[in-house]
């Protein structure tokens, strides 16, 4: 057998596959809507948008002010009850 023969009987060797280079960006919107679509999905995606970003707003501004109260109140029941 000669090395022609040889390679022929080898089967390729695969190349080895590379991770790709991931962006810390978000893919901006697309500016076509789908067919038949009407922009339903854009509506869509950009109301949902909307609504994490009140939602995120009102977890970060309301949740601990409403936690700071509702602690503060219990903290001077359970005071109350010991003094009594």
């Amino acid at each position: 057998m000669d090395v022609d023969e040889v390679a022929e009987e080898v089967a390729p060797v695969p190349t080895p596959l590379r991770p790709v280079p991931s962006s810390p960006h978000k893919p901006a919107l697309s500016v076509v809507p789908p067919p038949g679509d009407g922009g339903e999905a854009l509506l869509r995606e950009a109301l949902s948008k909307a609504s994490r970003e009140v939602i995120e707003k009102i977890a970060w501004e309301v949740v601990p002010e409403l936690a700071e109260t509702i602690i503060r109140e219990e903290l001077e029941r359970l005071i109350k009850e010991r003094g009594a």
